[in-house]
């Protein structure tokens, strides 16, 4: 039940991460205003100072992916390809990627916290209903 609430919050913050200003933009209002979800000024506040807690870790994990894949294609360029660094450099993608998946639930949780059981309940109902 939380998994679908929390996938359901990474949809509305996607478009918190792509900004650099942290406020929520008009369409994950829209999101949660189509939920039913109220947000009053304060919450607004809360999730935007949450975000901006999690944001120089994100901003870190994207930047080290970045440079894992750019190693990769570095590696599958030349003509006498490494398998093993490869594996490697798979693996440490992977695990930097779990790391990103964790950060990104761990600032949904937090955001969680500030709606009440009704609010959720209006989200996992328009998540599972909308269609």
């Amino acid at each position: 039940m939380k998994k679908i609430i929390i996938i359901s919050l990474l949809f509305v913050l996607s478009s918190l991460y792509a900004e650099d200003n942290f406020y929520i933009n008009d369409n994950s209002l829209k999101v949660l205003h189509d939920a039913g979800v109220k947000i009053n000024k304060e919450q607004r506040e809360n999730i935007d100072l949450i975000v901006k807690k999690y944001m120089p870790y994100v901003k870190q994990l994207l930047l080290e992916i970045k440079d894992i894949e750019s190693k990769l294609n570095n590696e599958y360029k030349k003509t006498d390809v490494n398998l093993n660094i490869i594996k490697e450099l798979i693996f440490e993608k992977k695990i930097k990627e779990a790391d990103f998946d964790y950060i990104i639930m761990s600032c949904d949780l937090d955001i969680l916290e500030l709606f009440s059981n009704d609010d959720i309940k209006r989200i996992k109902y328009y998540i599972i209903f909308k269609k």
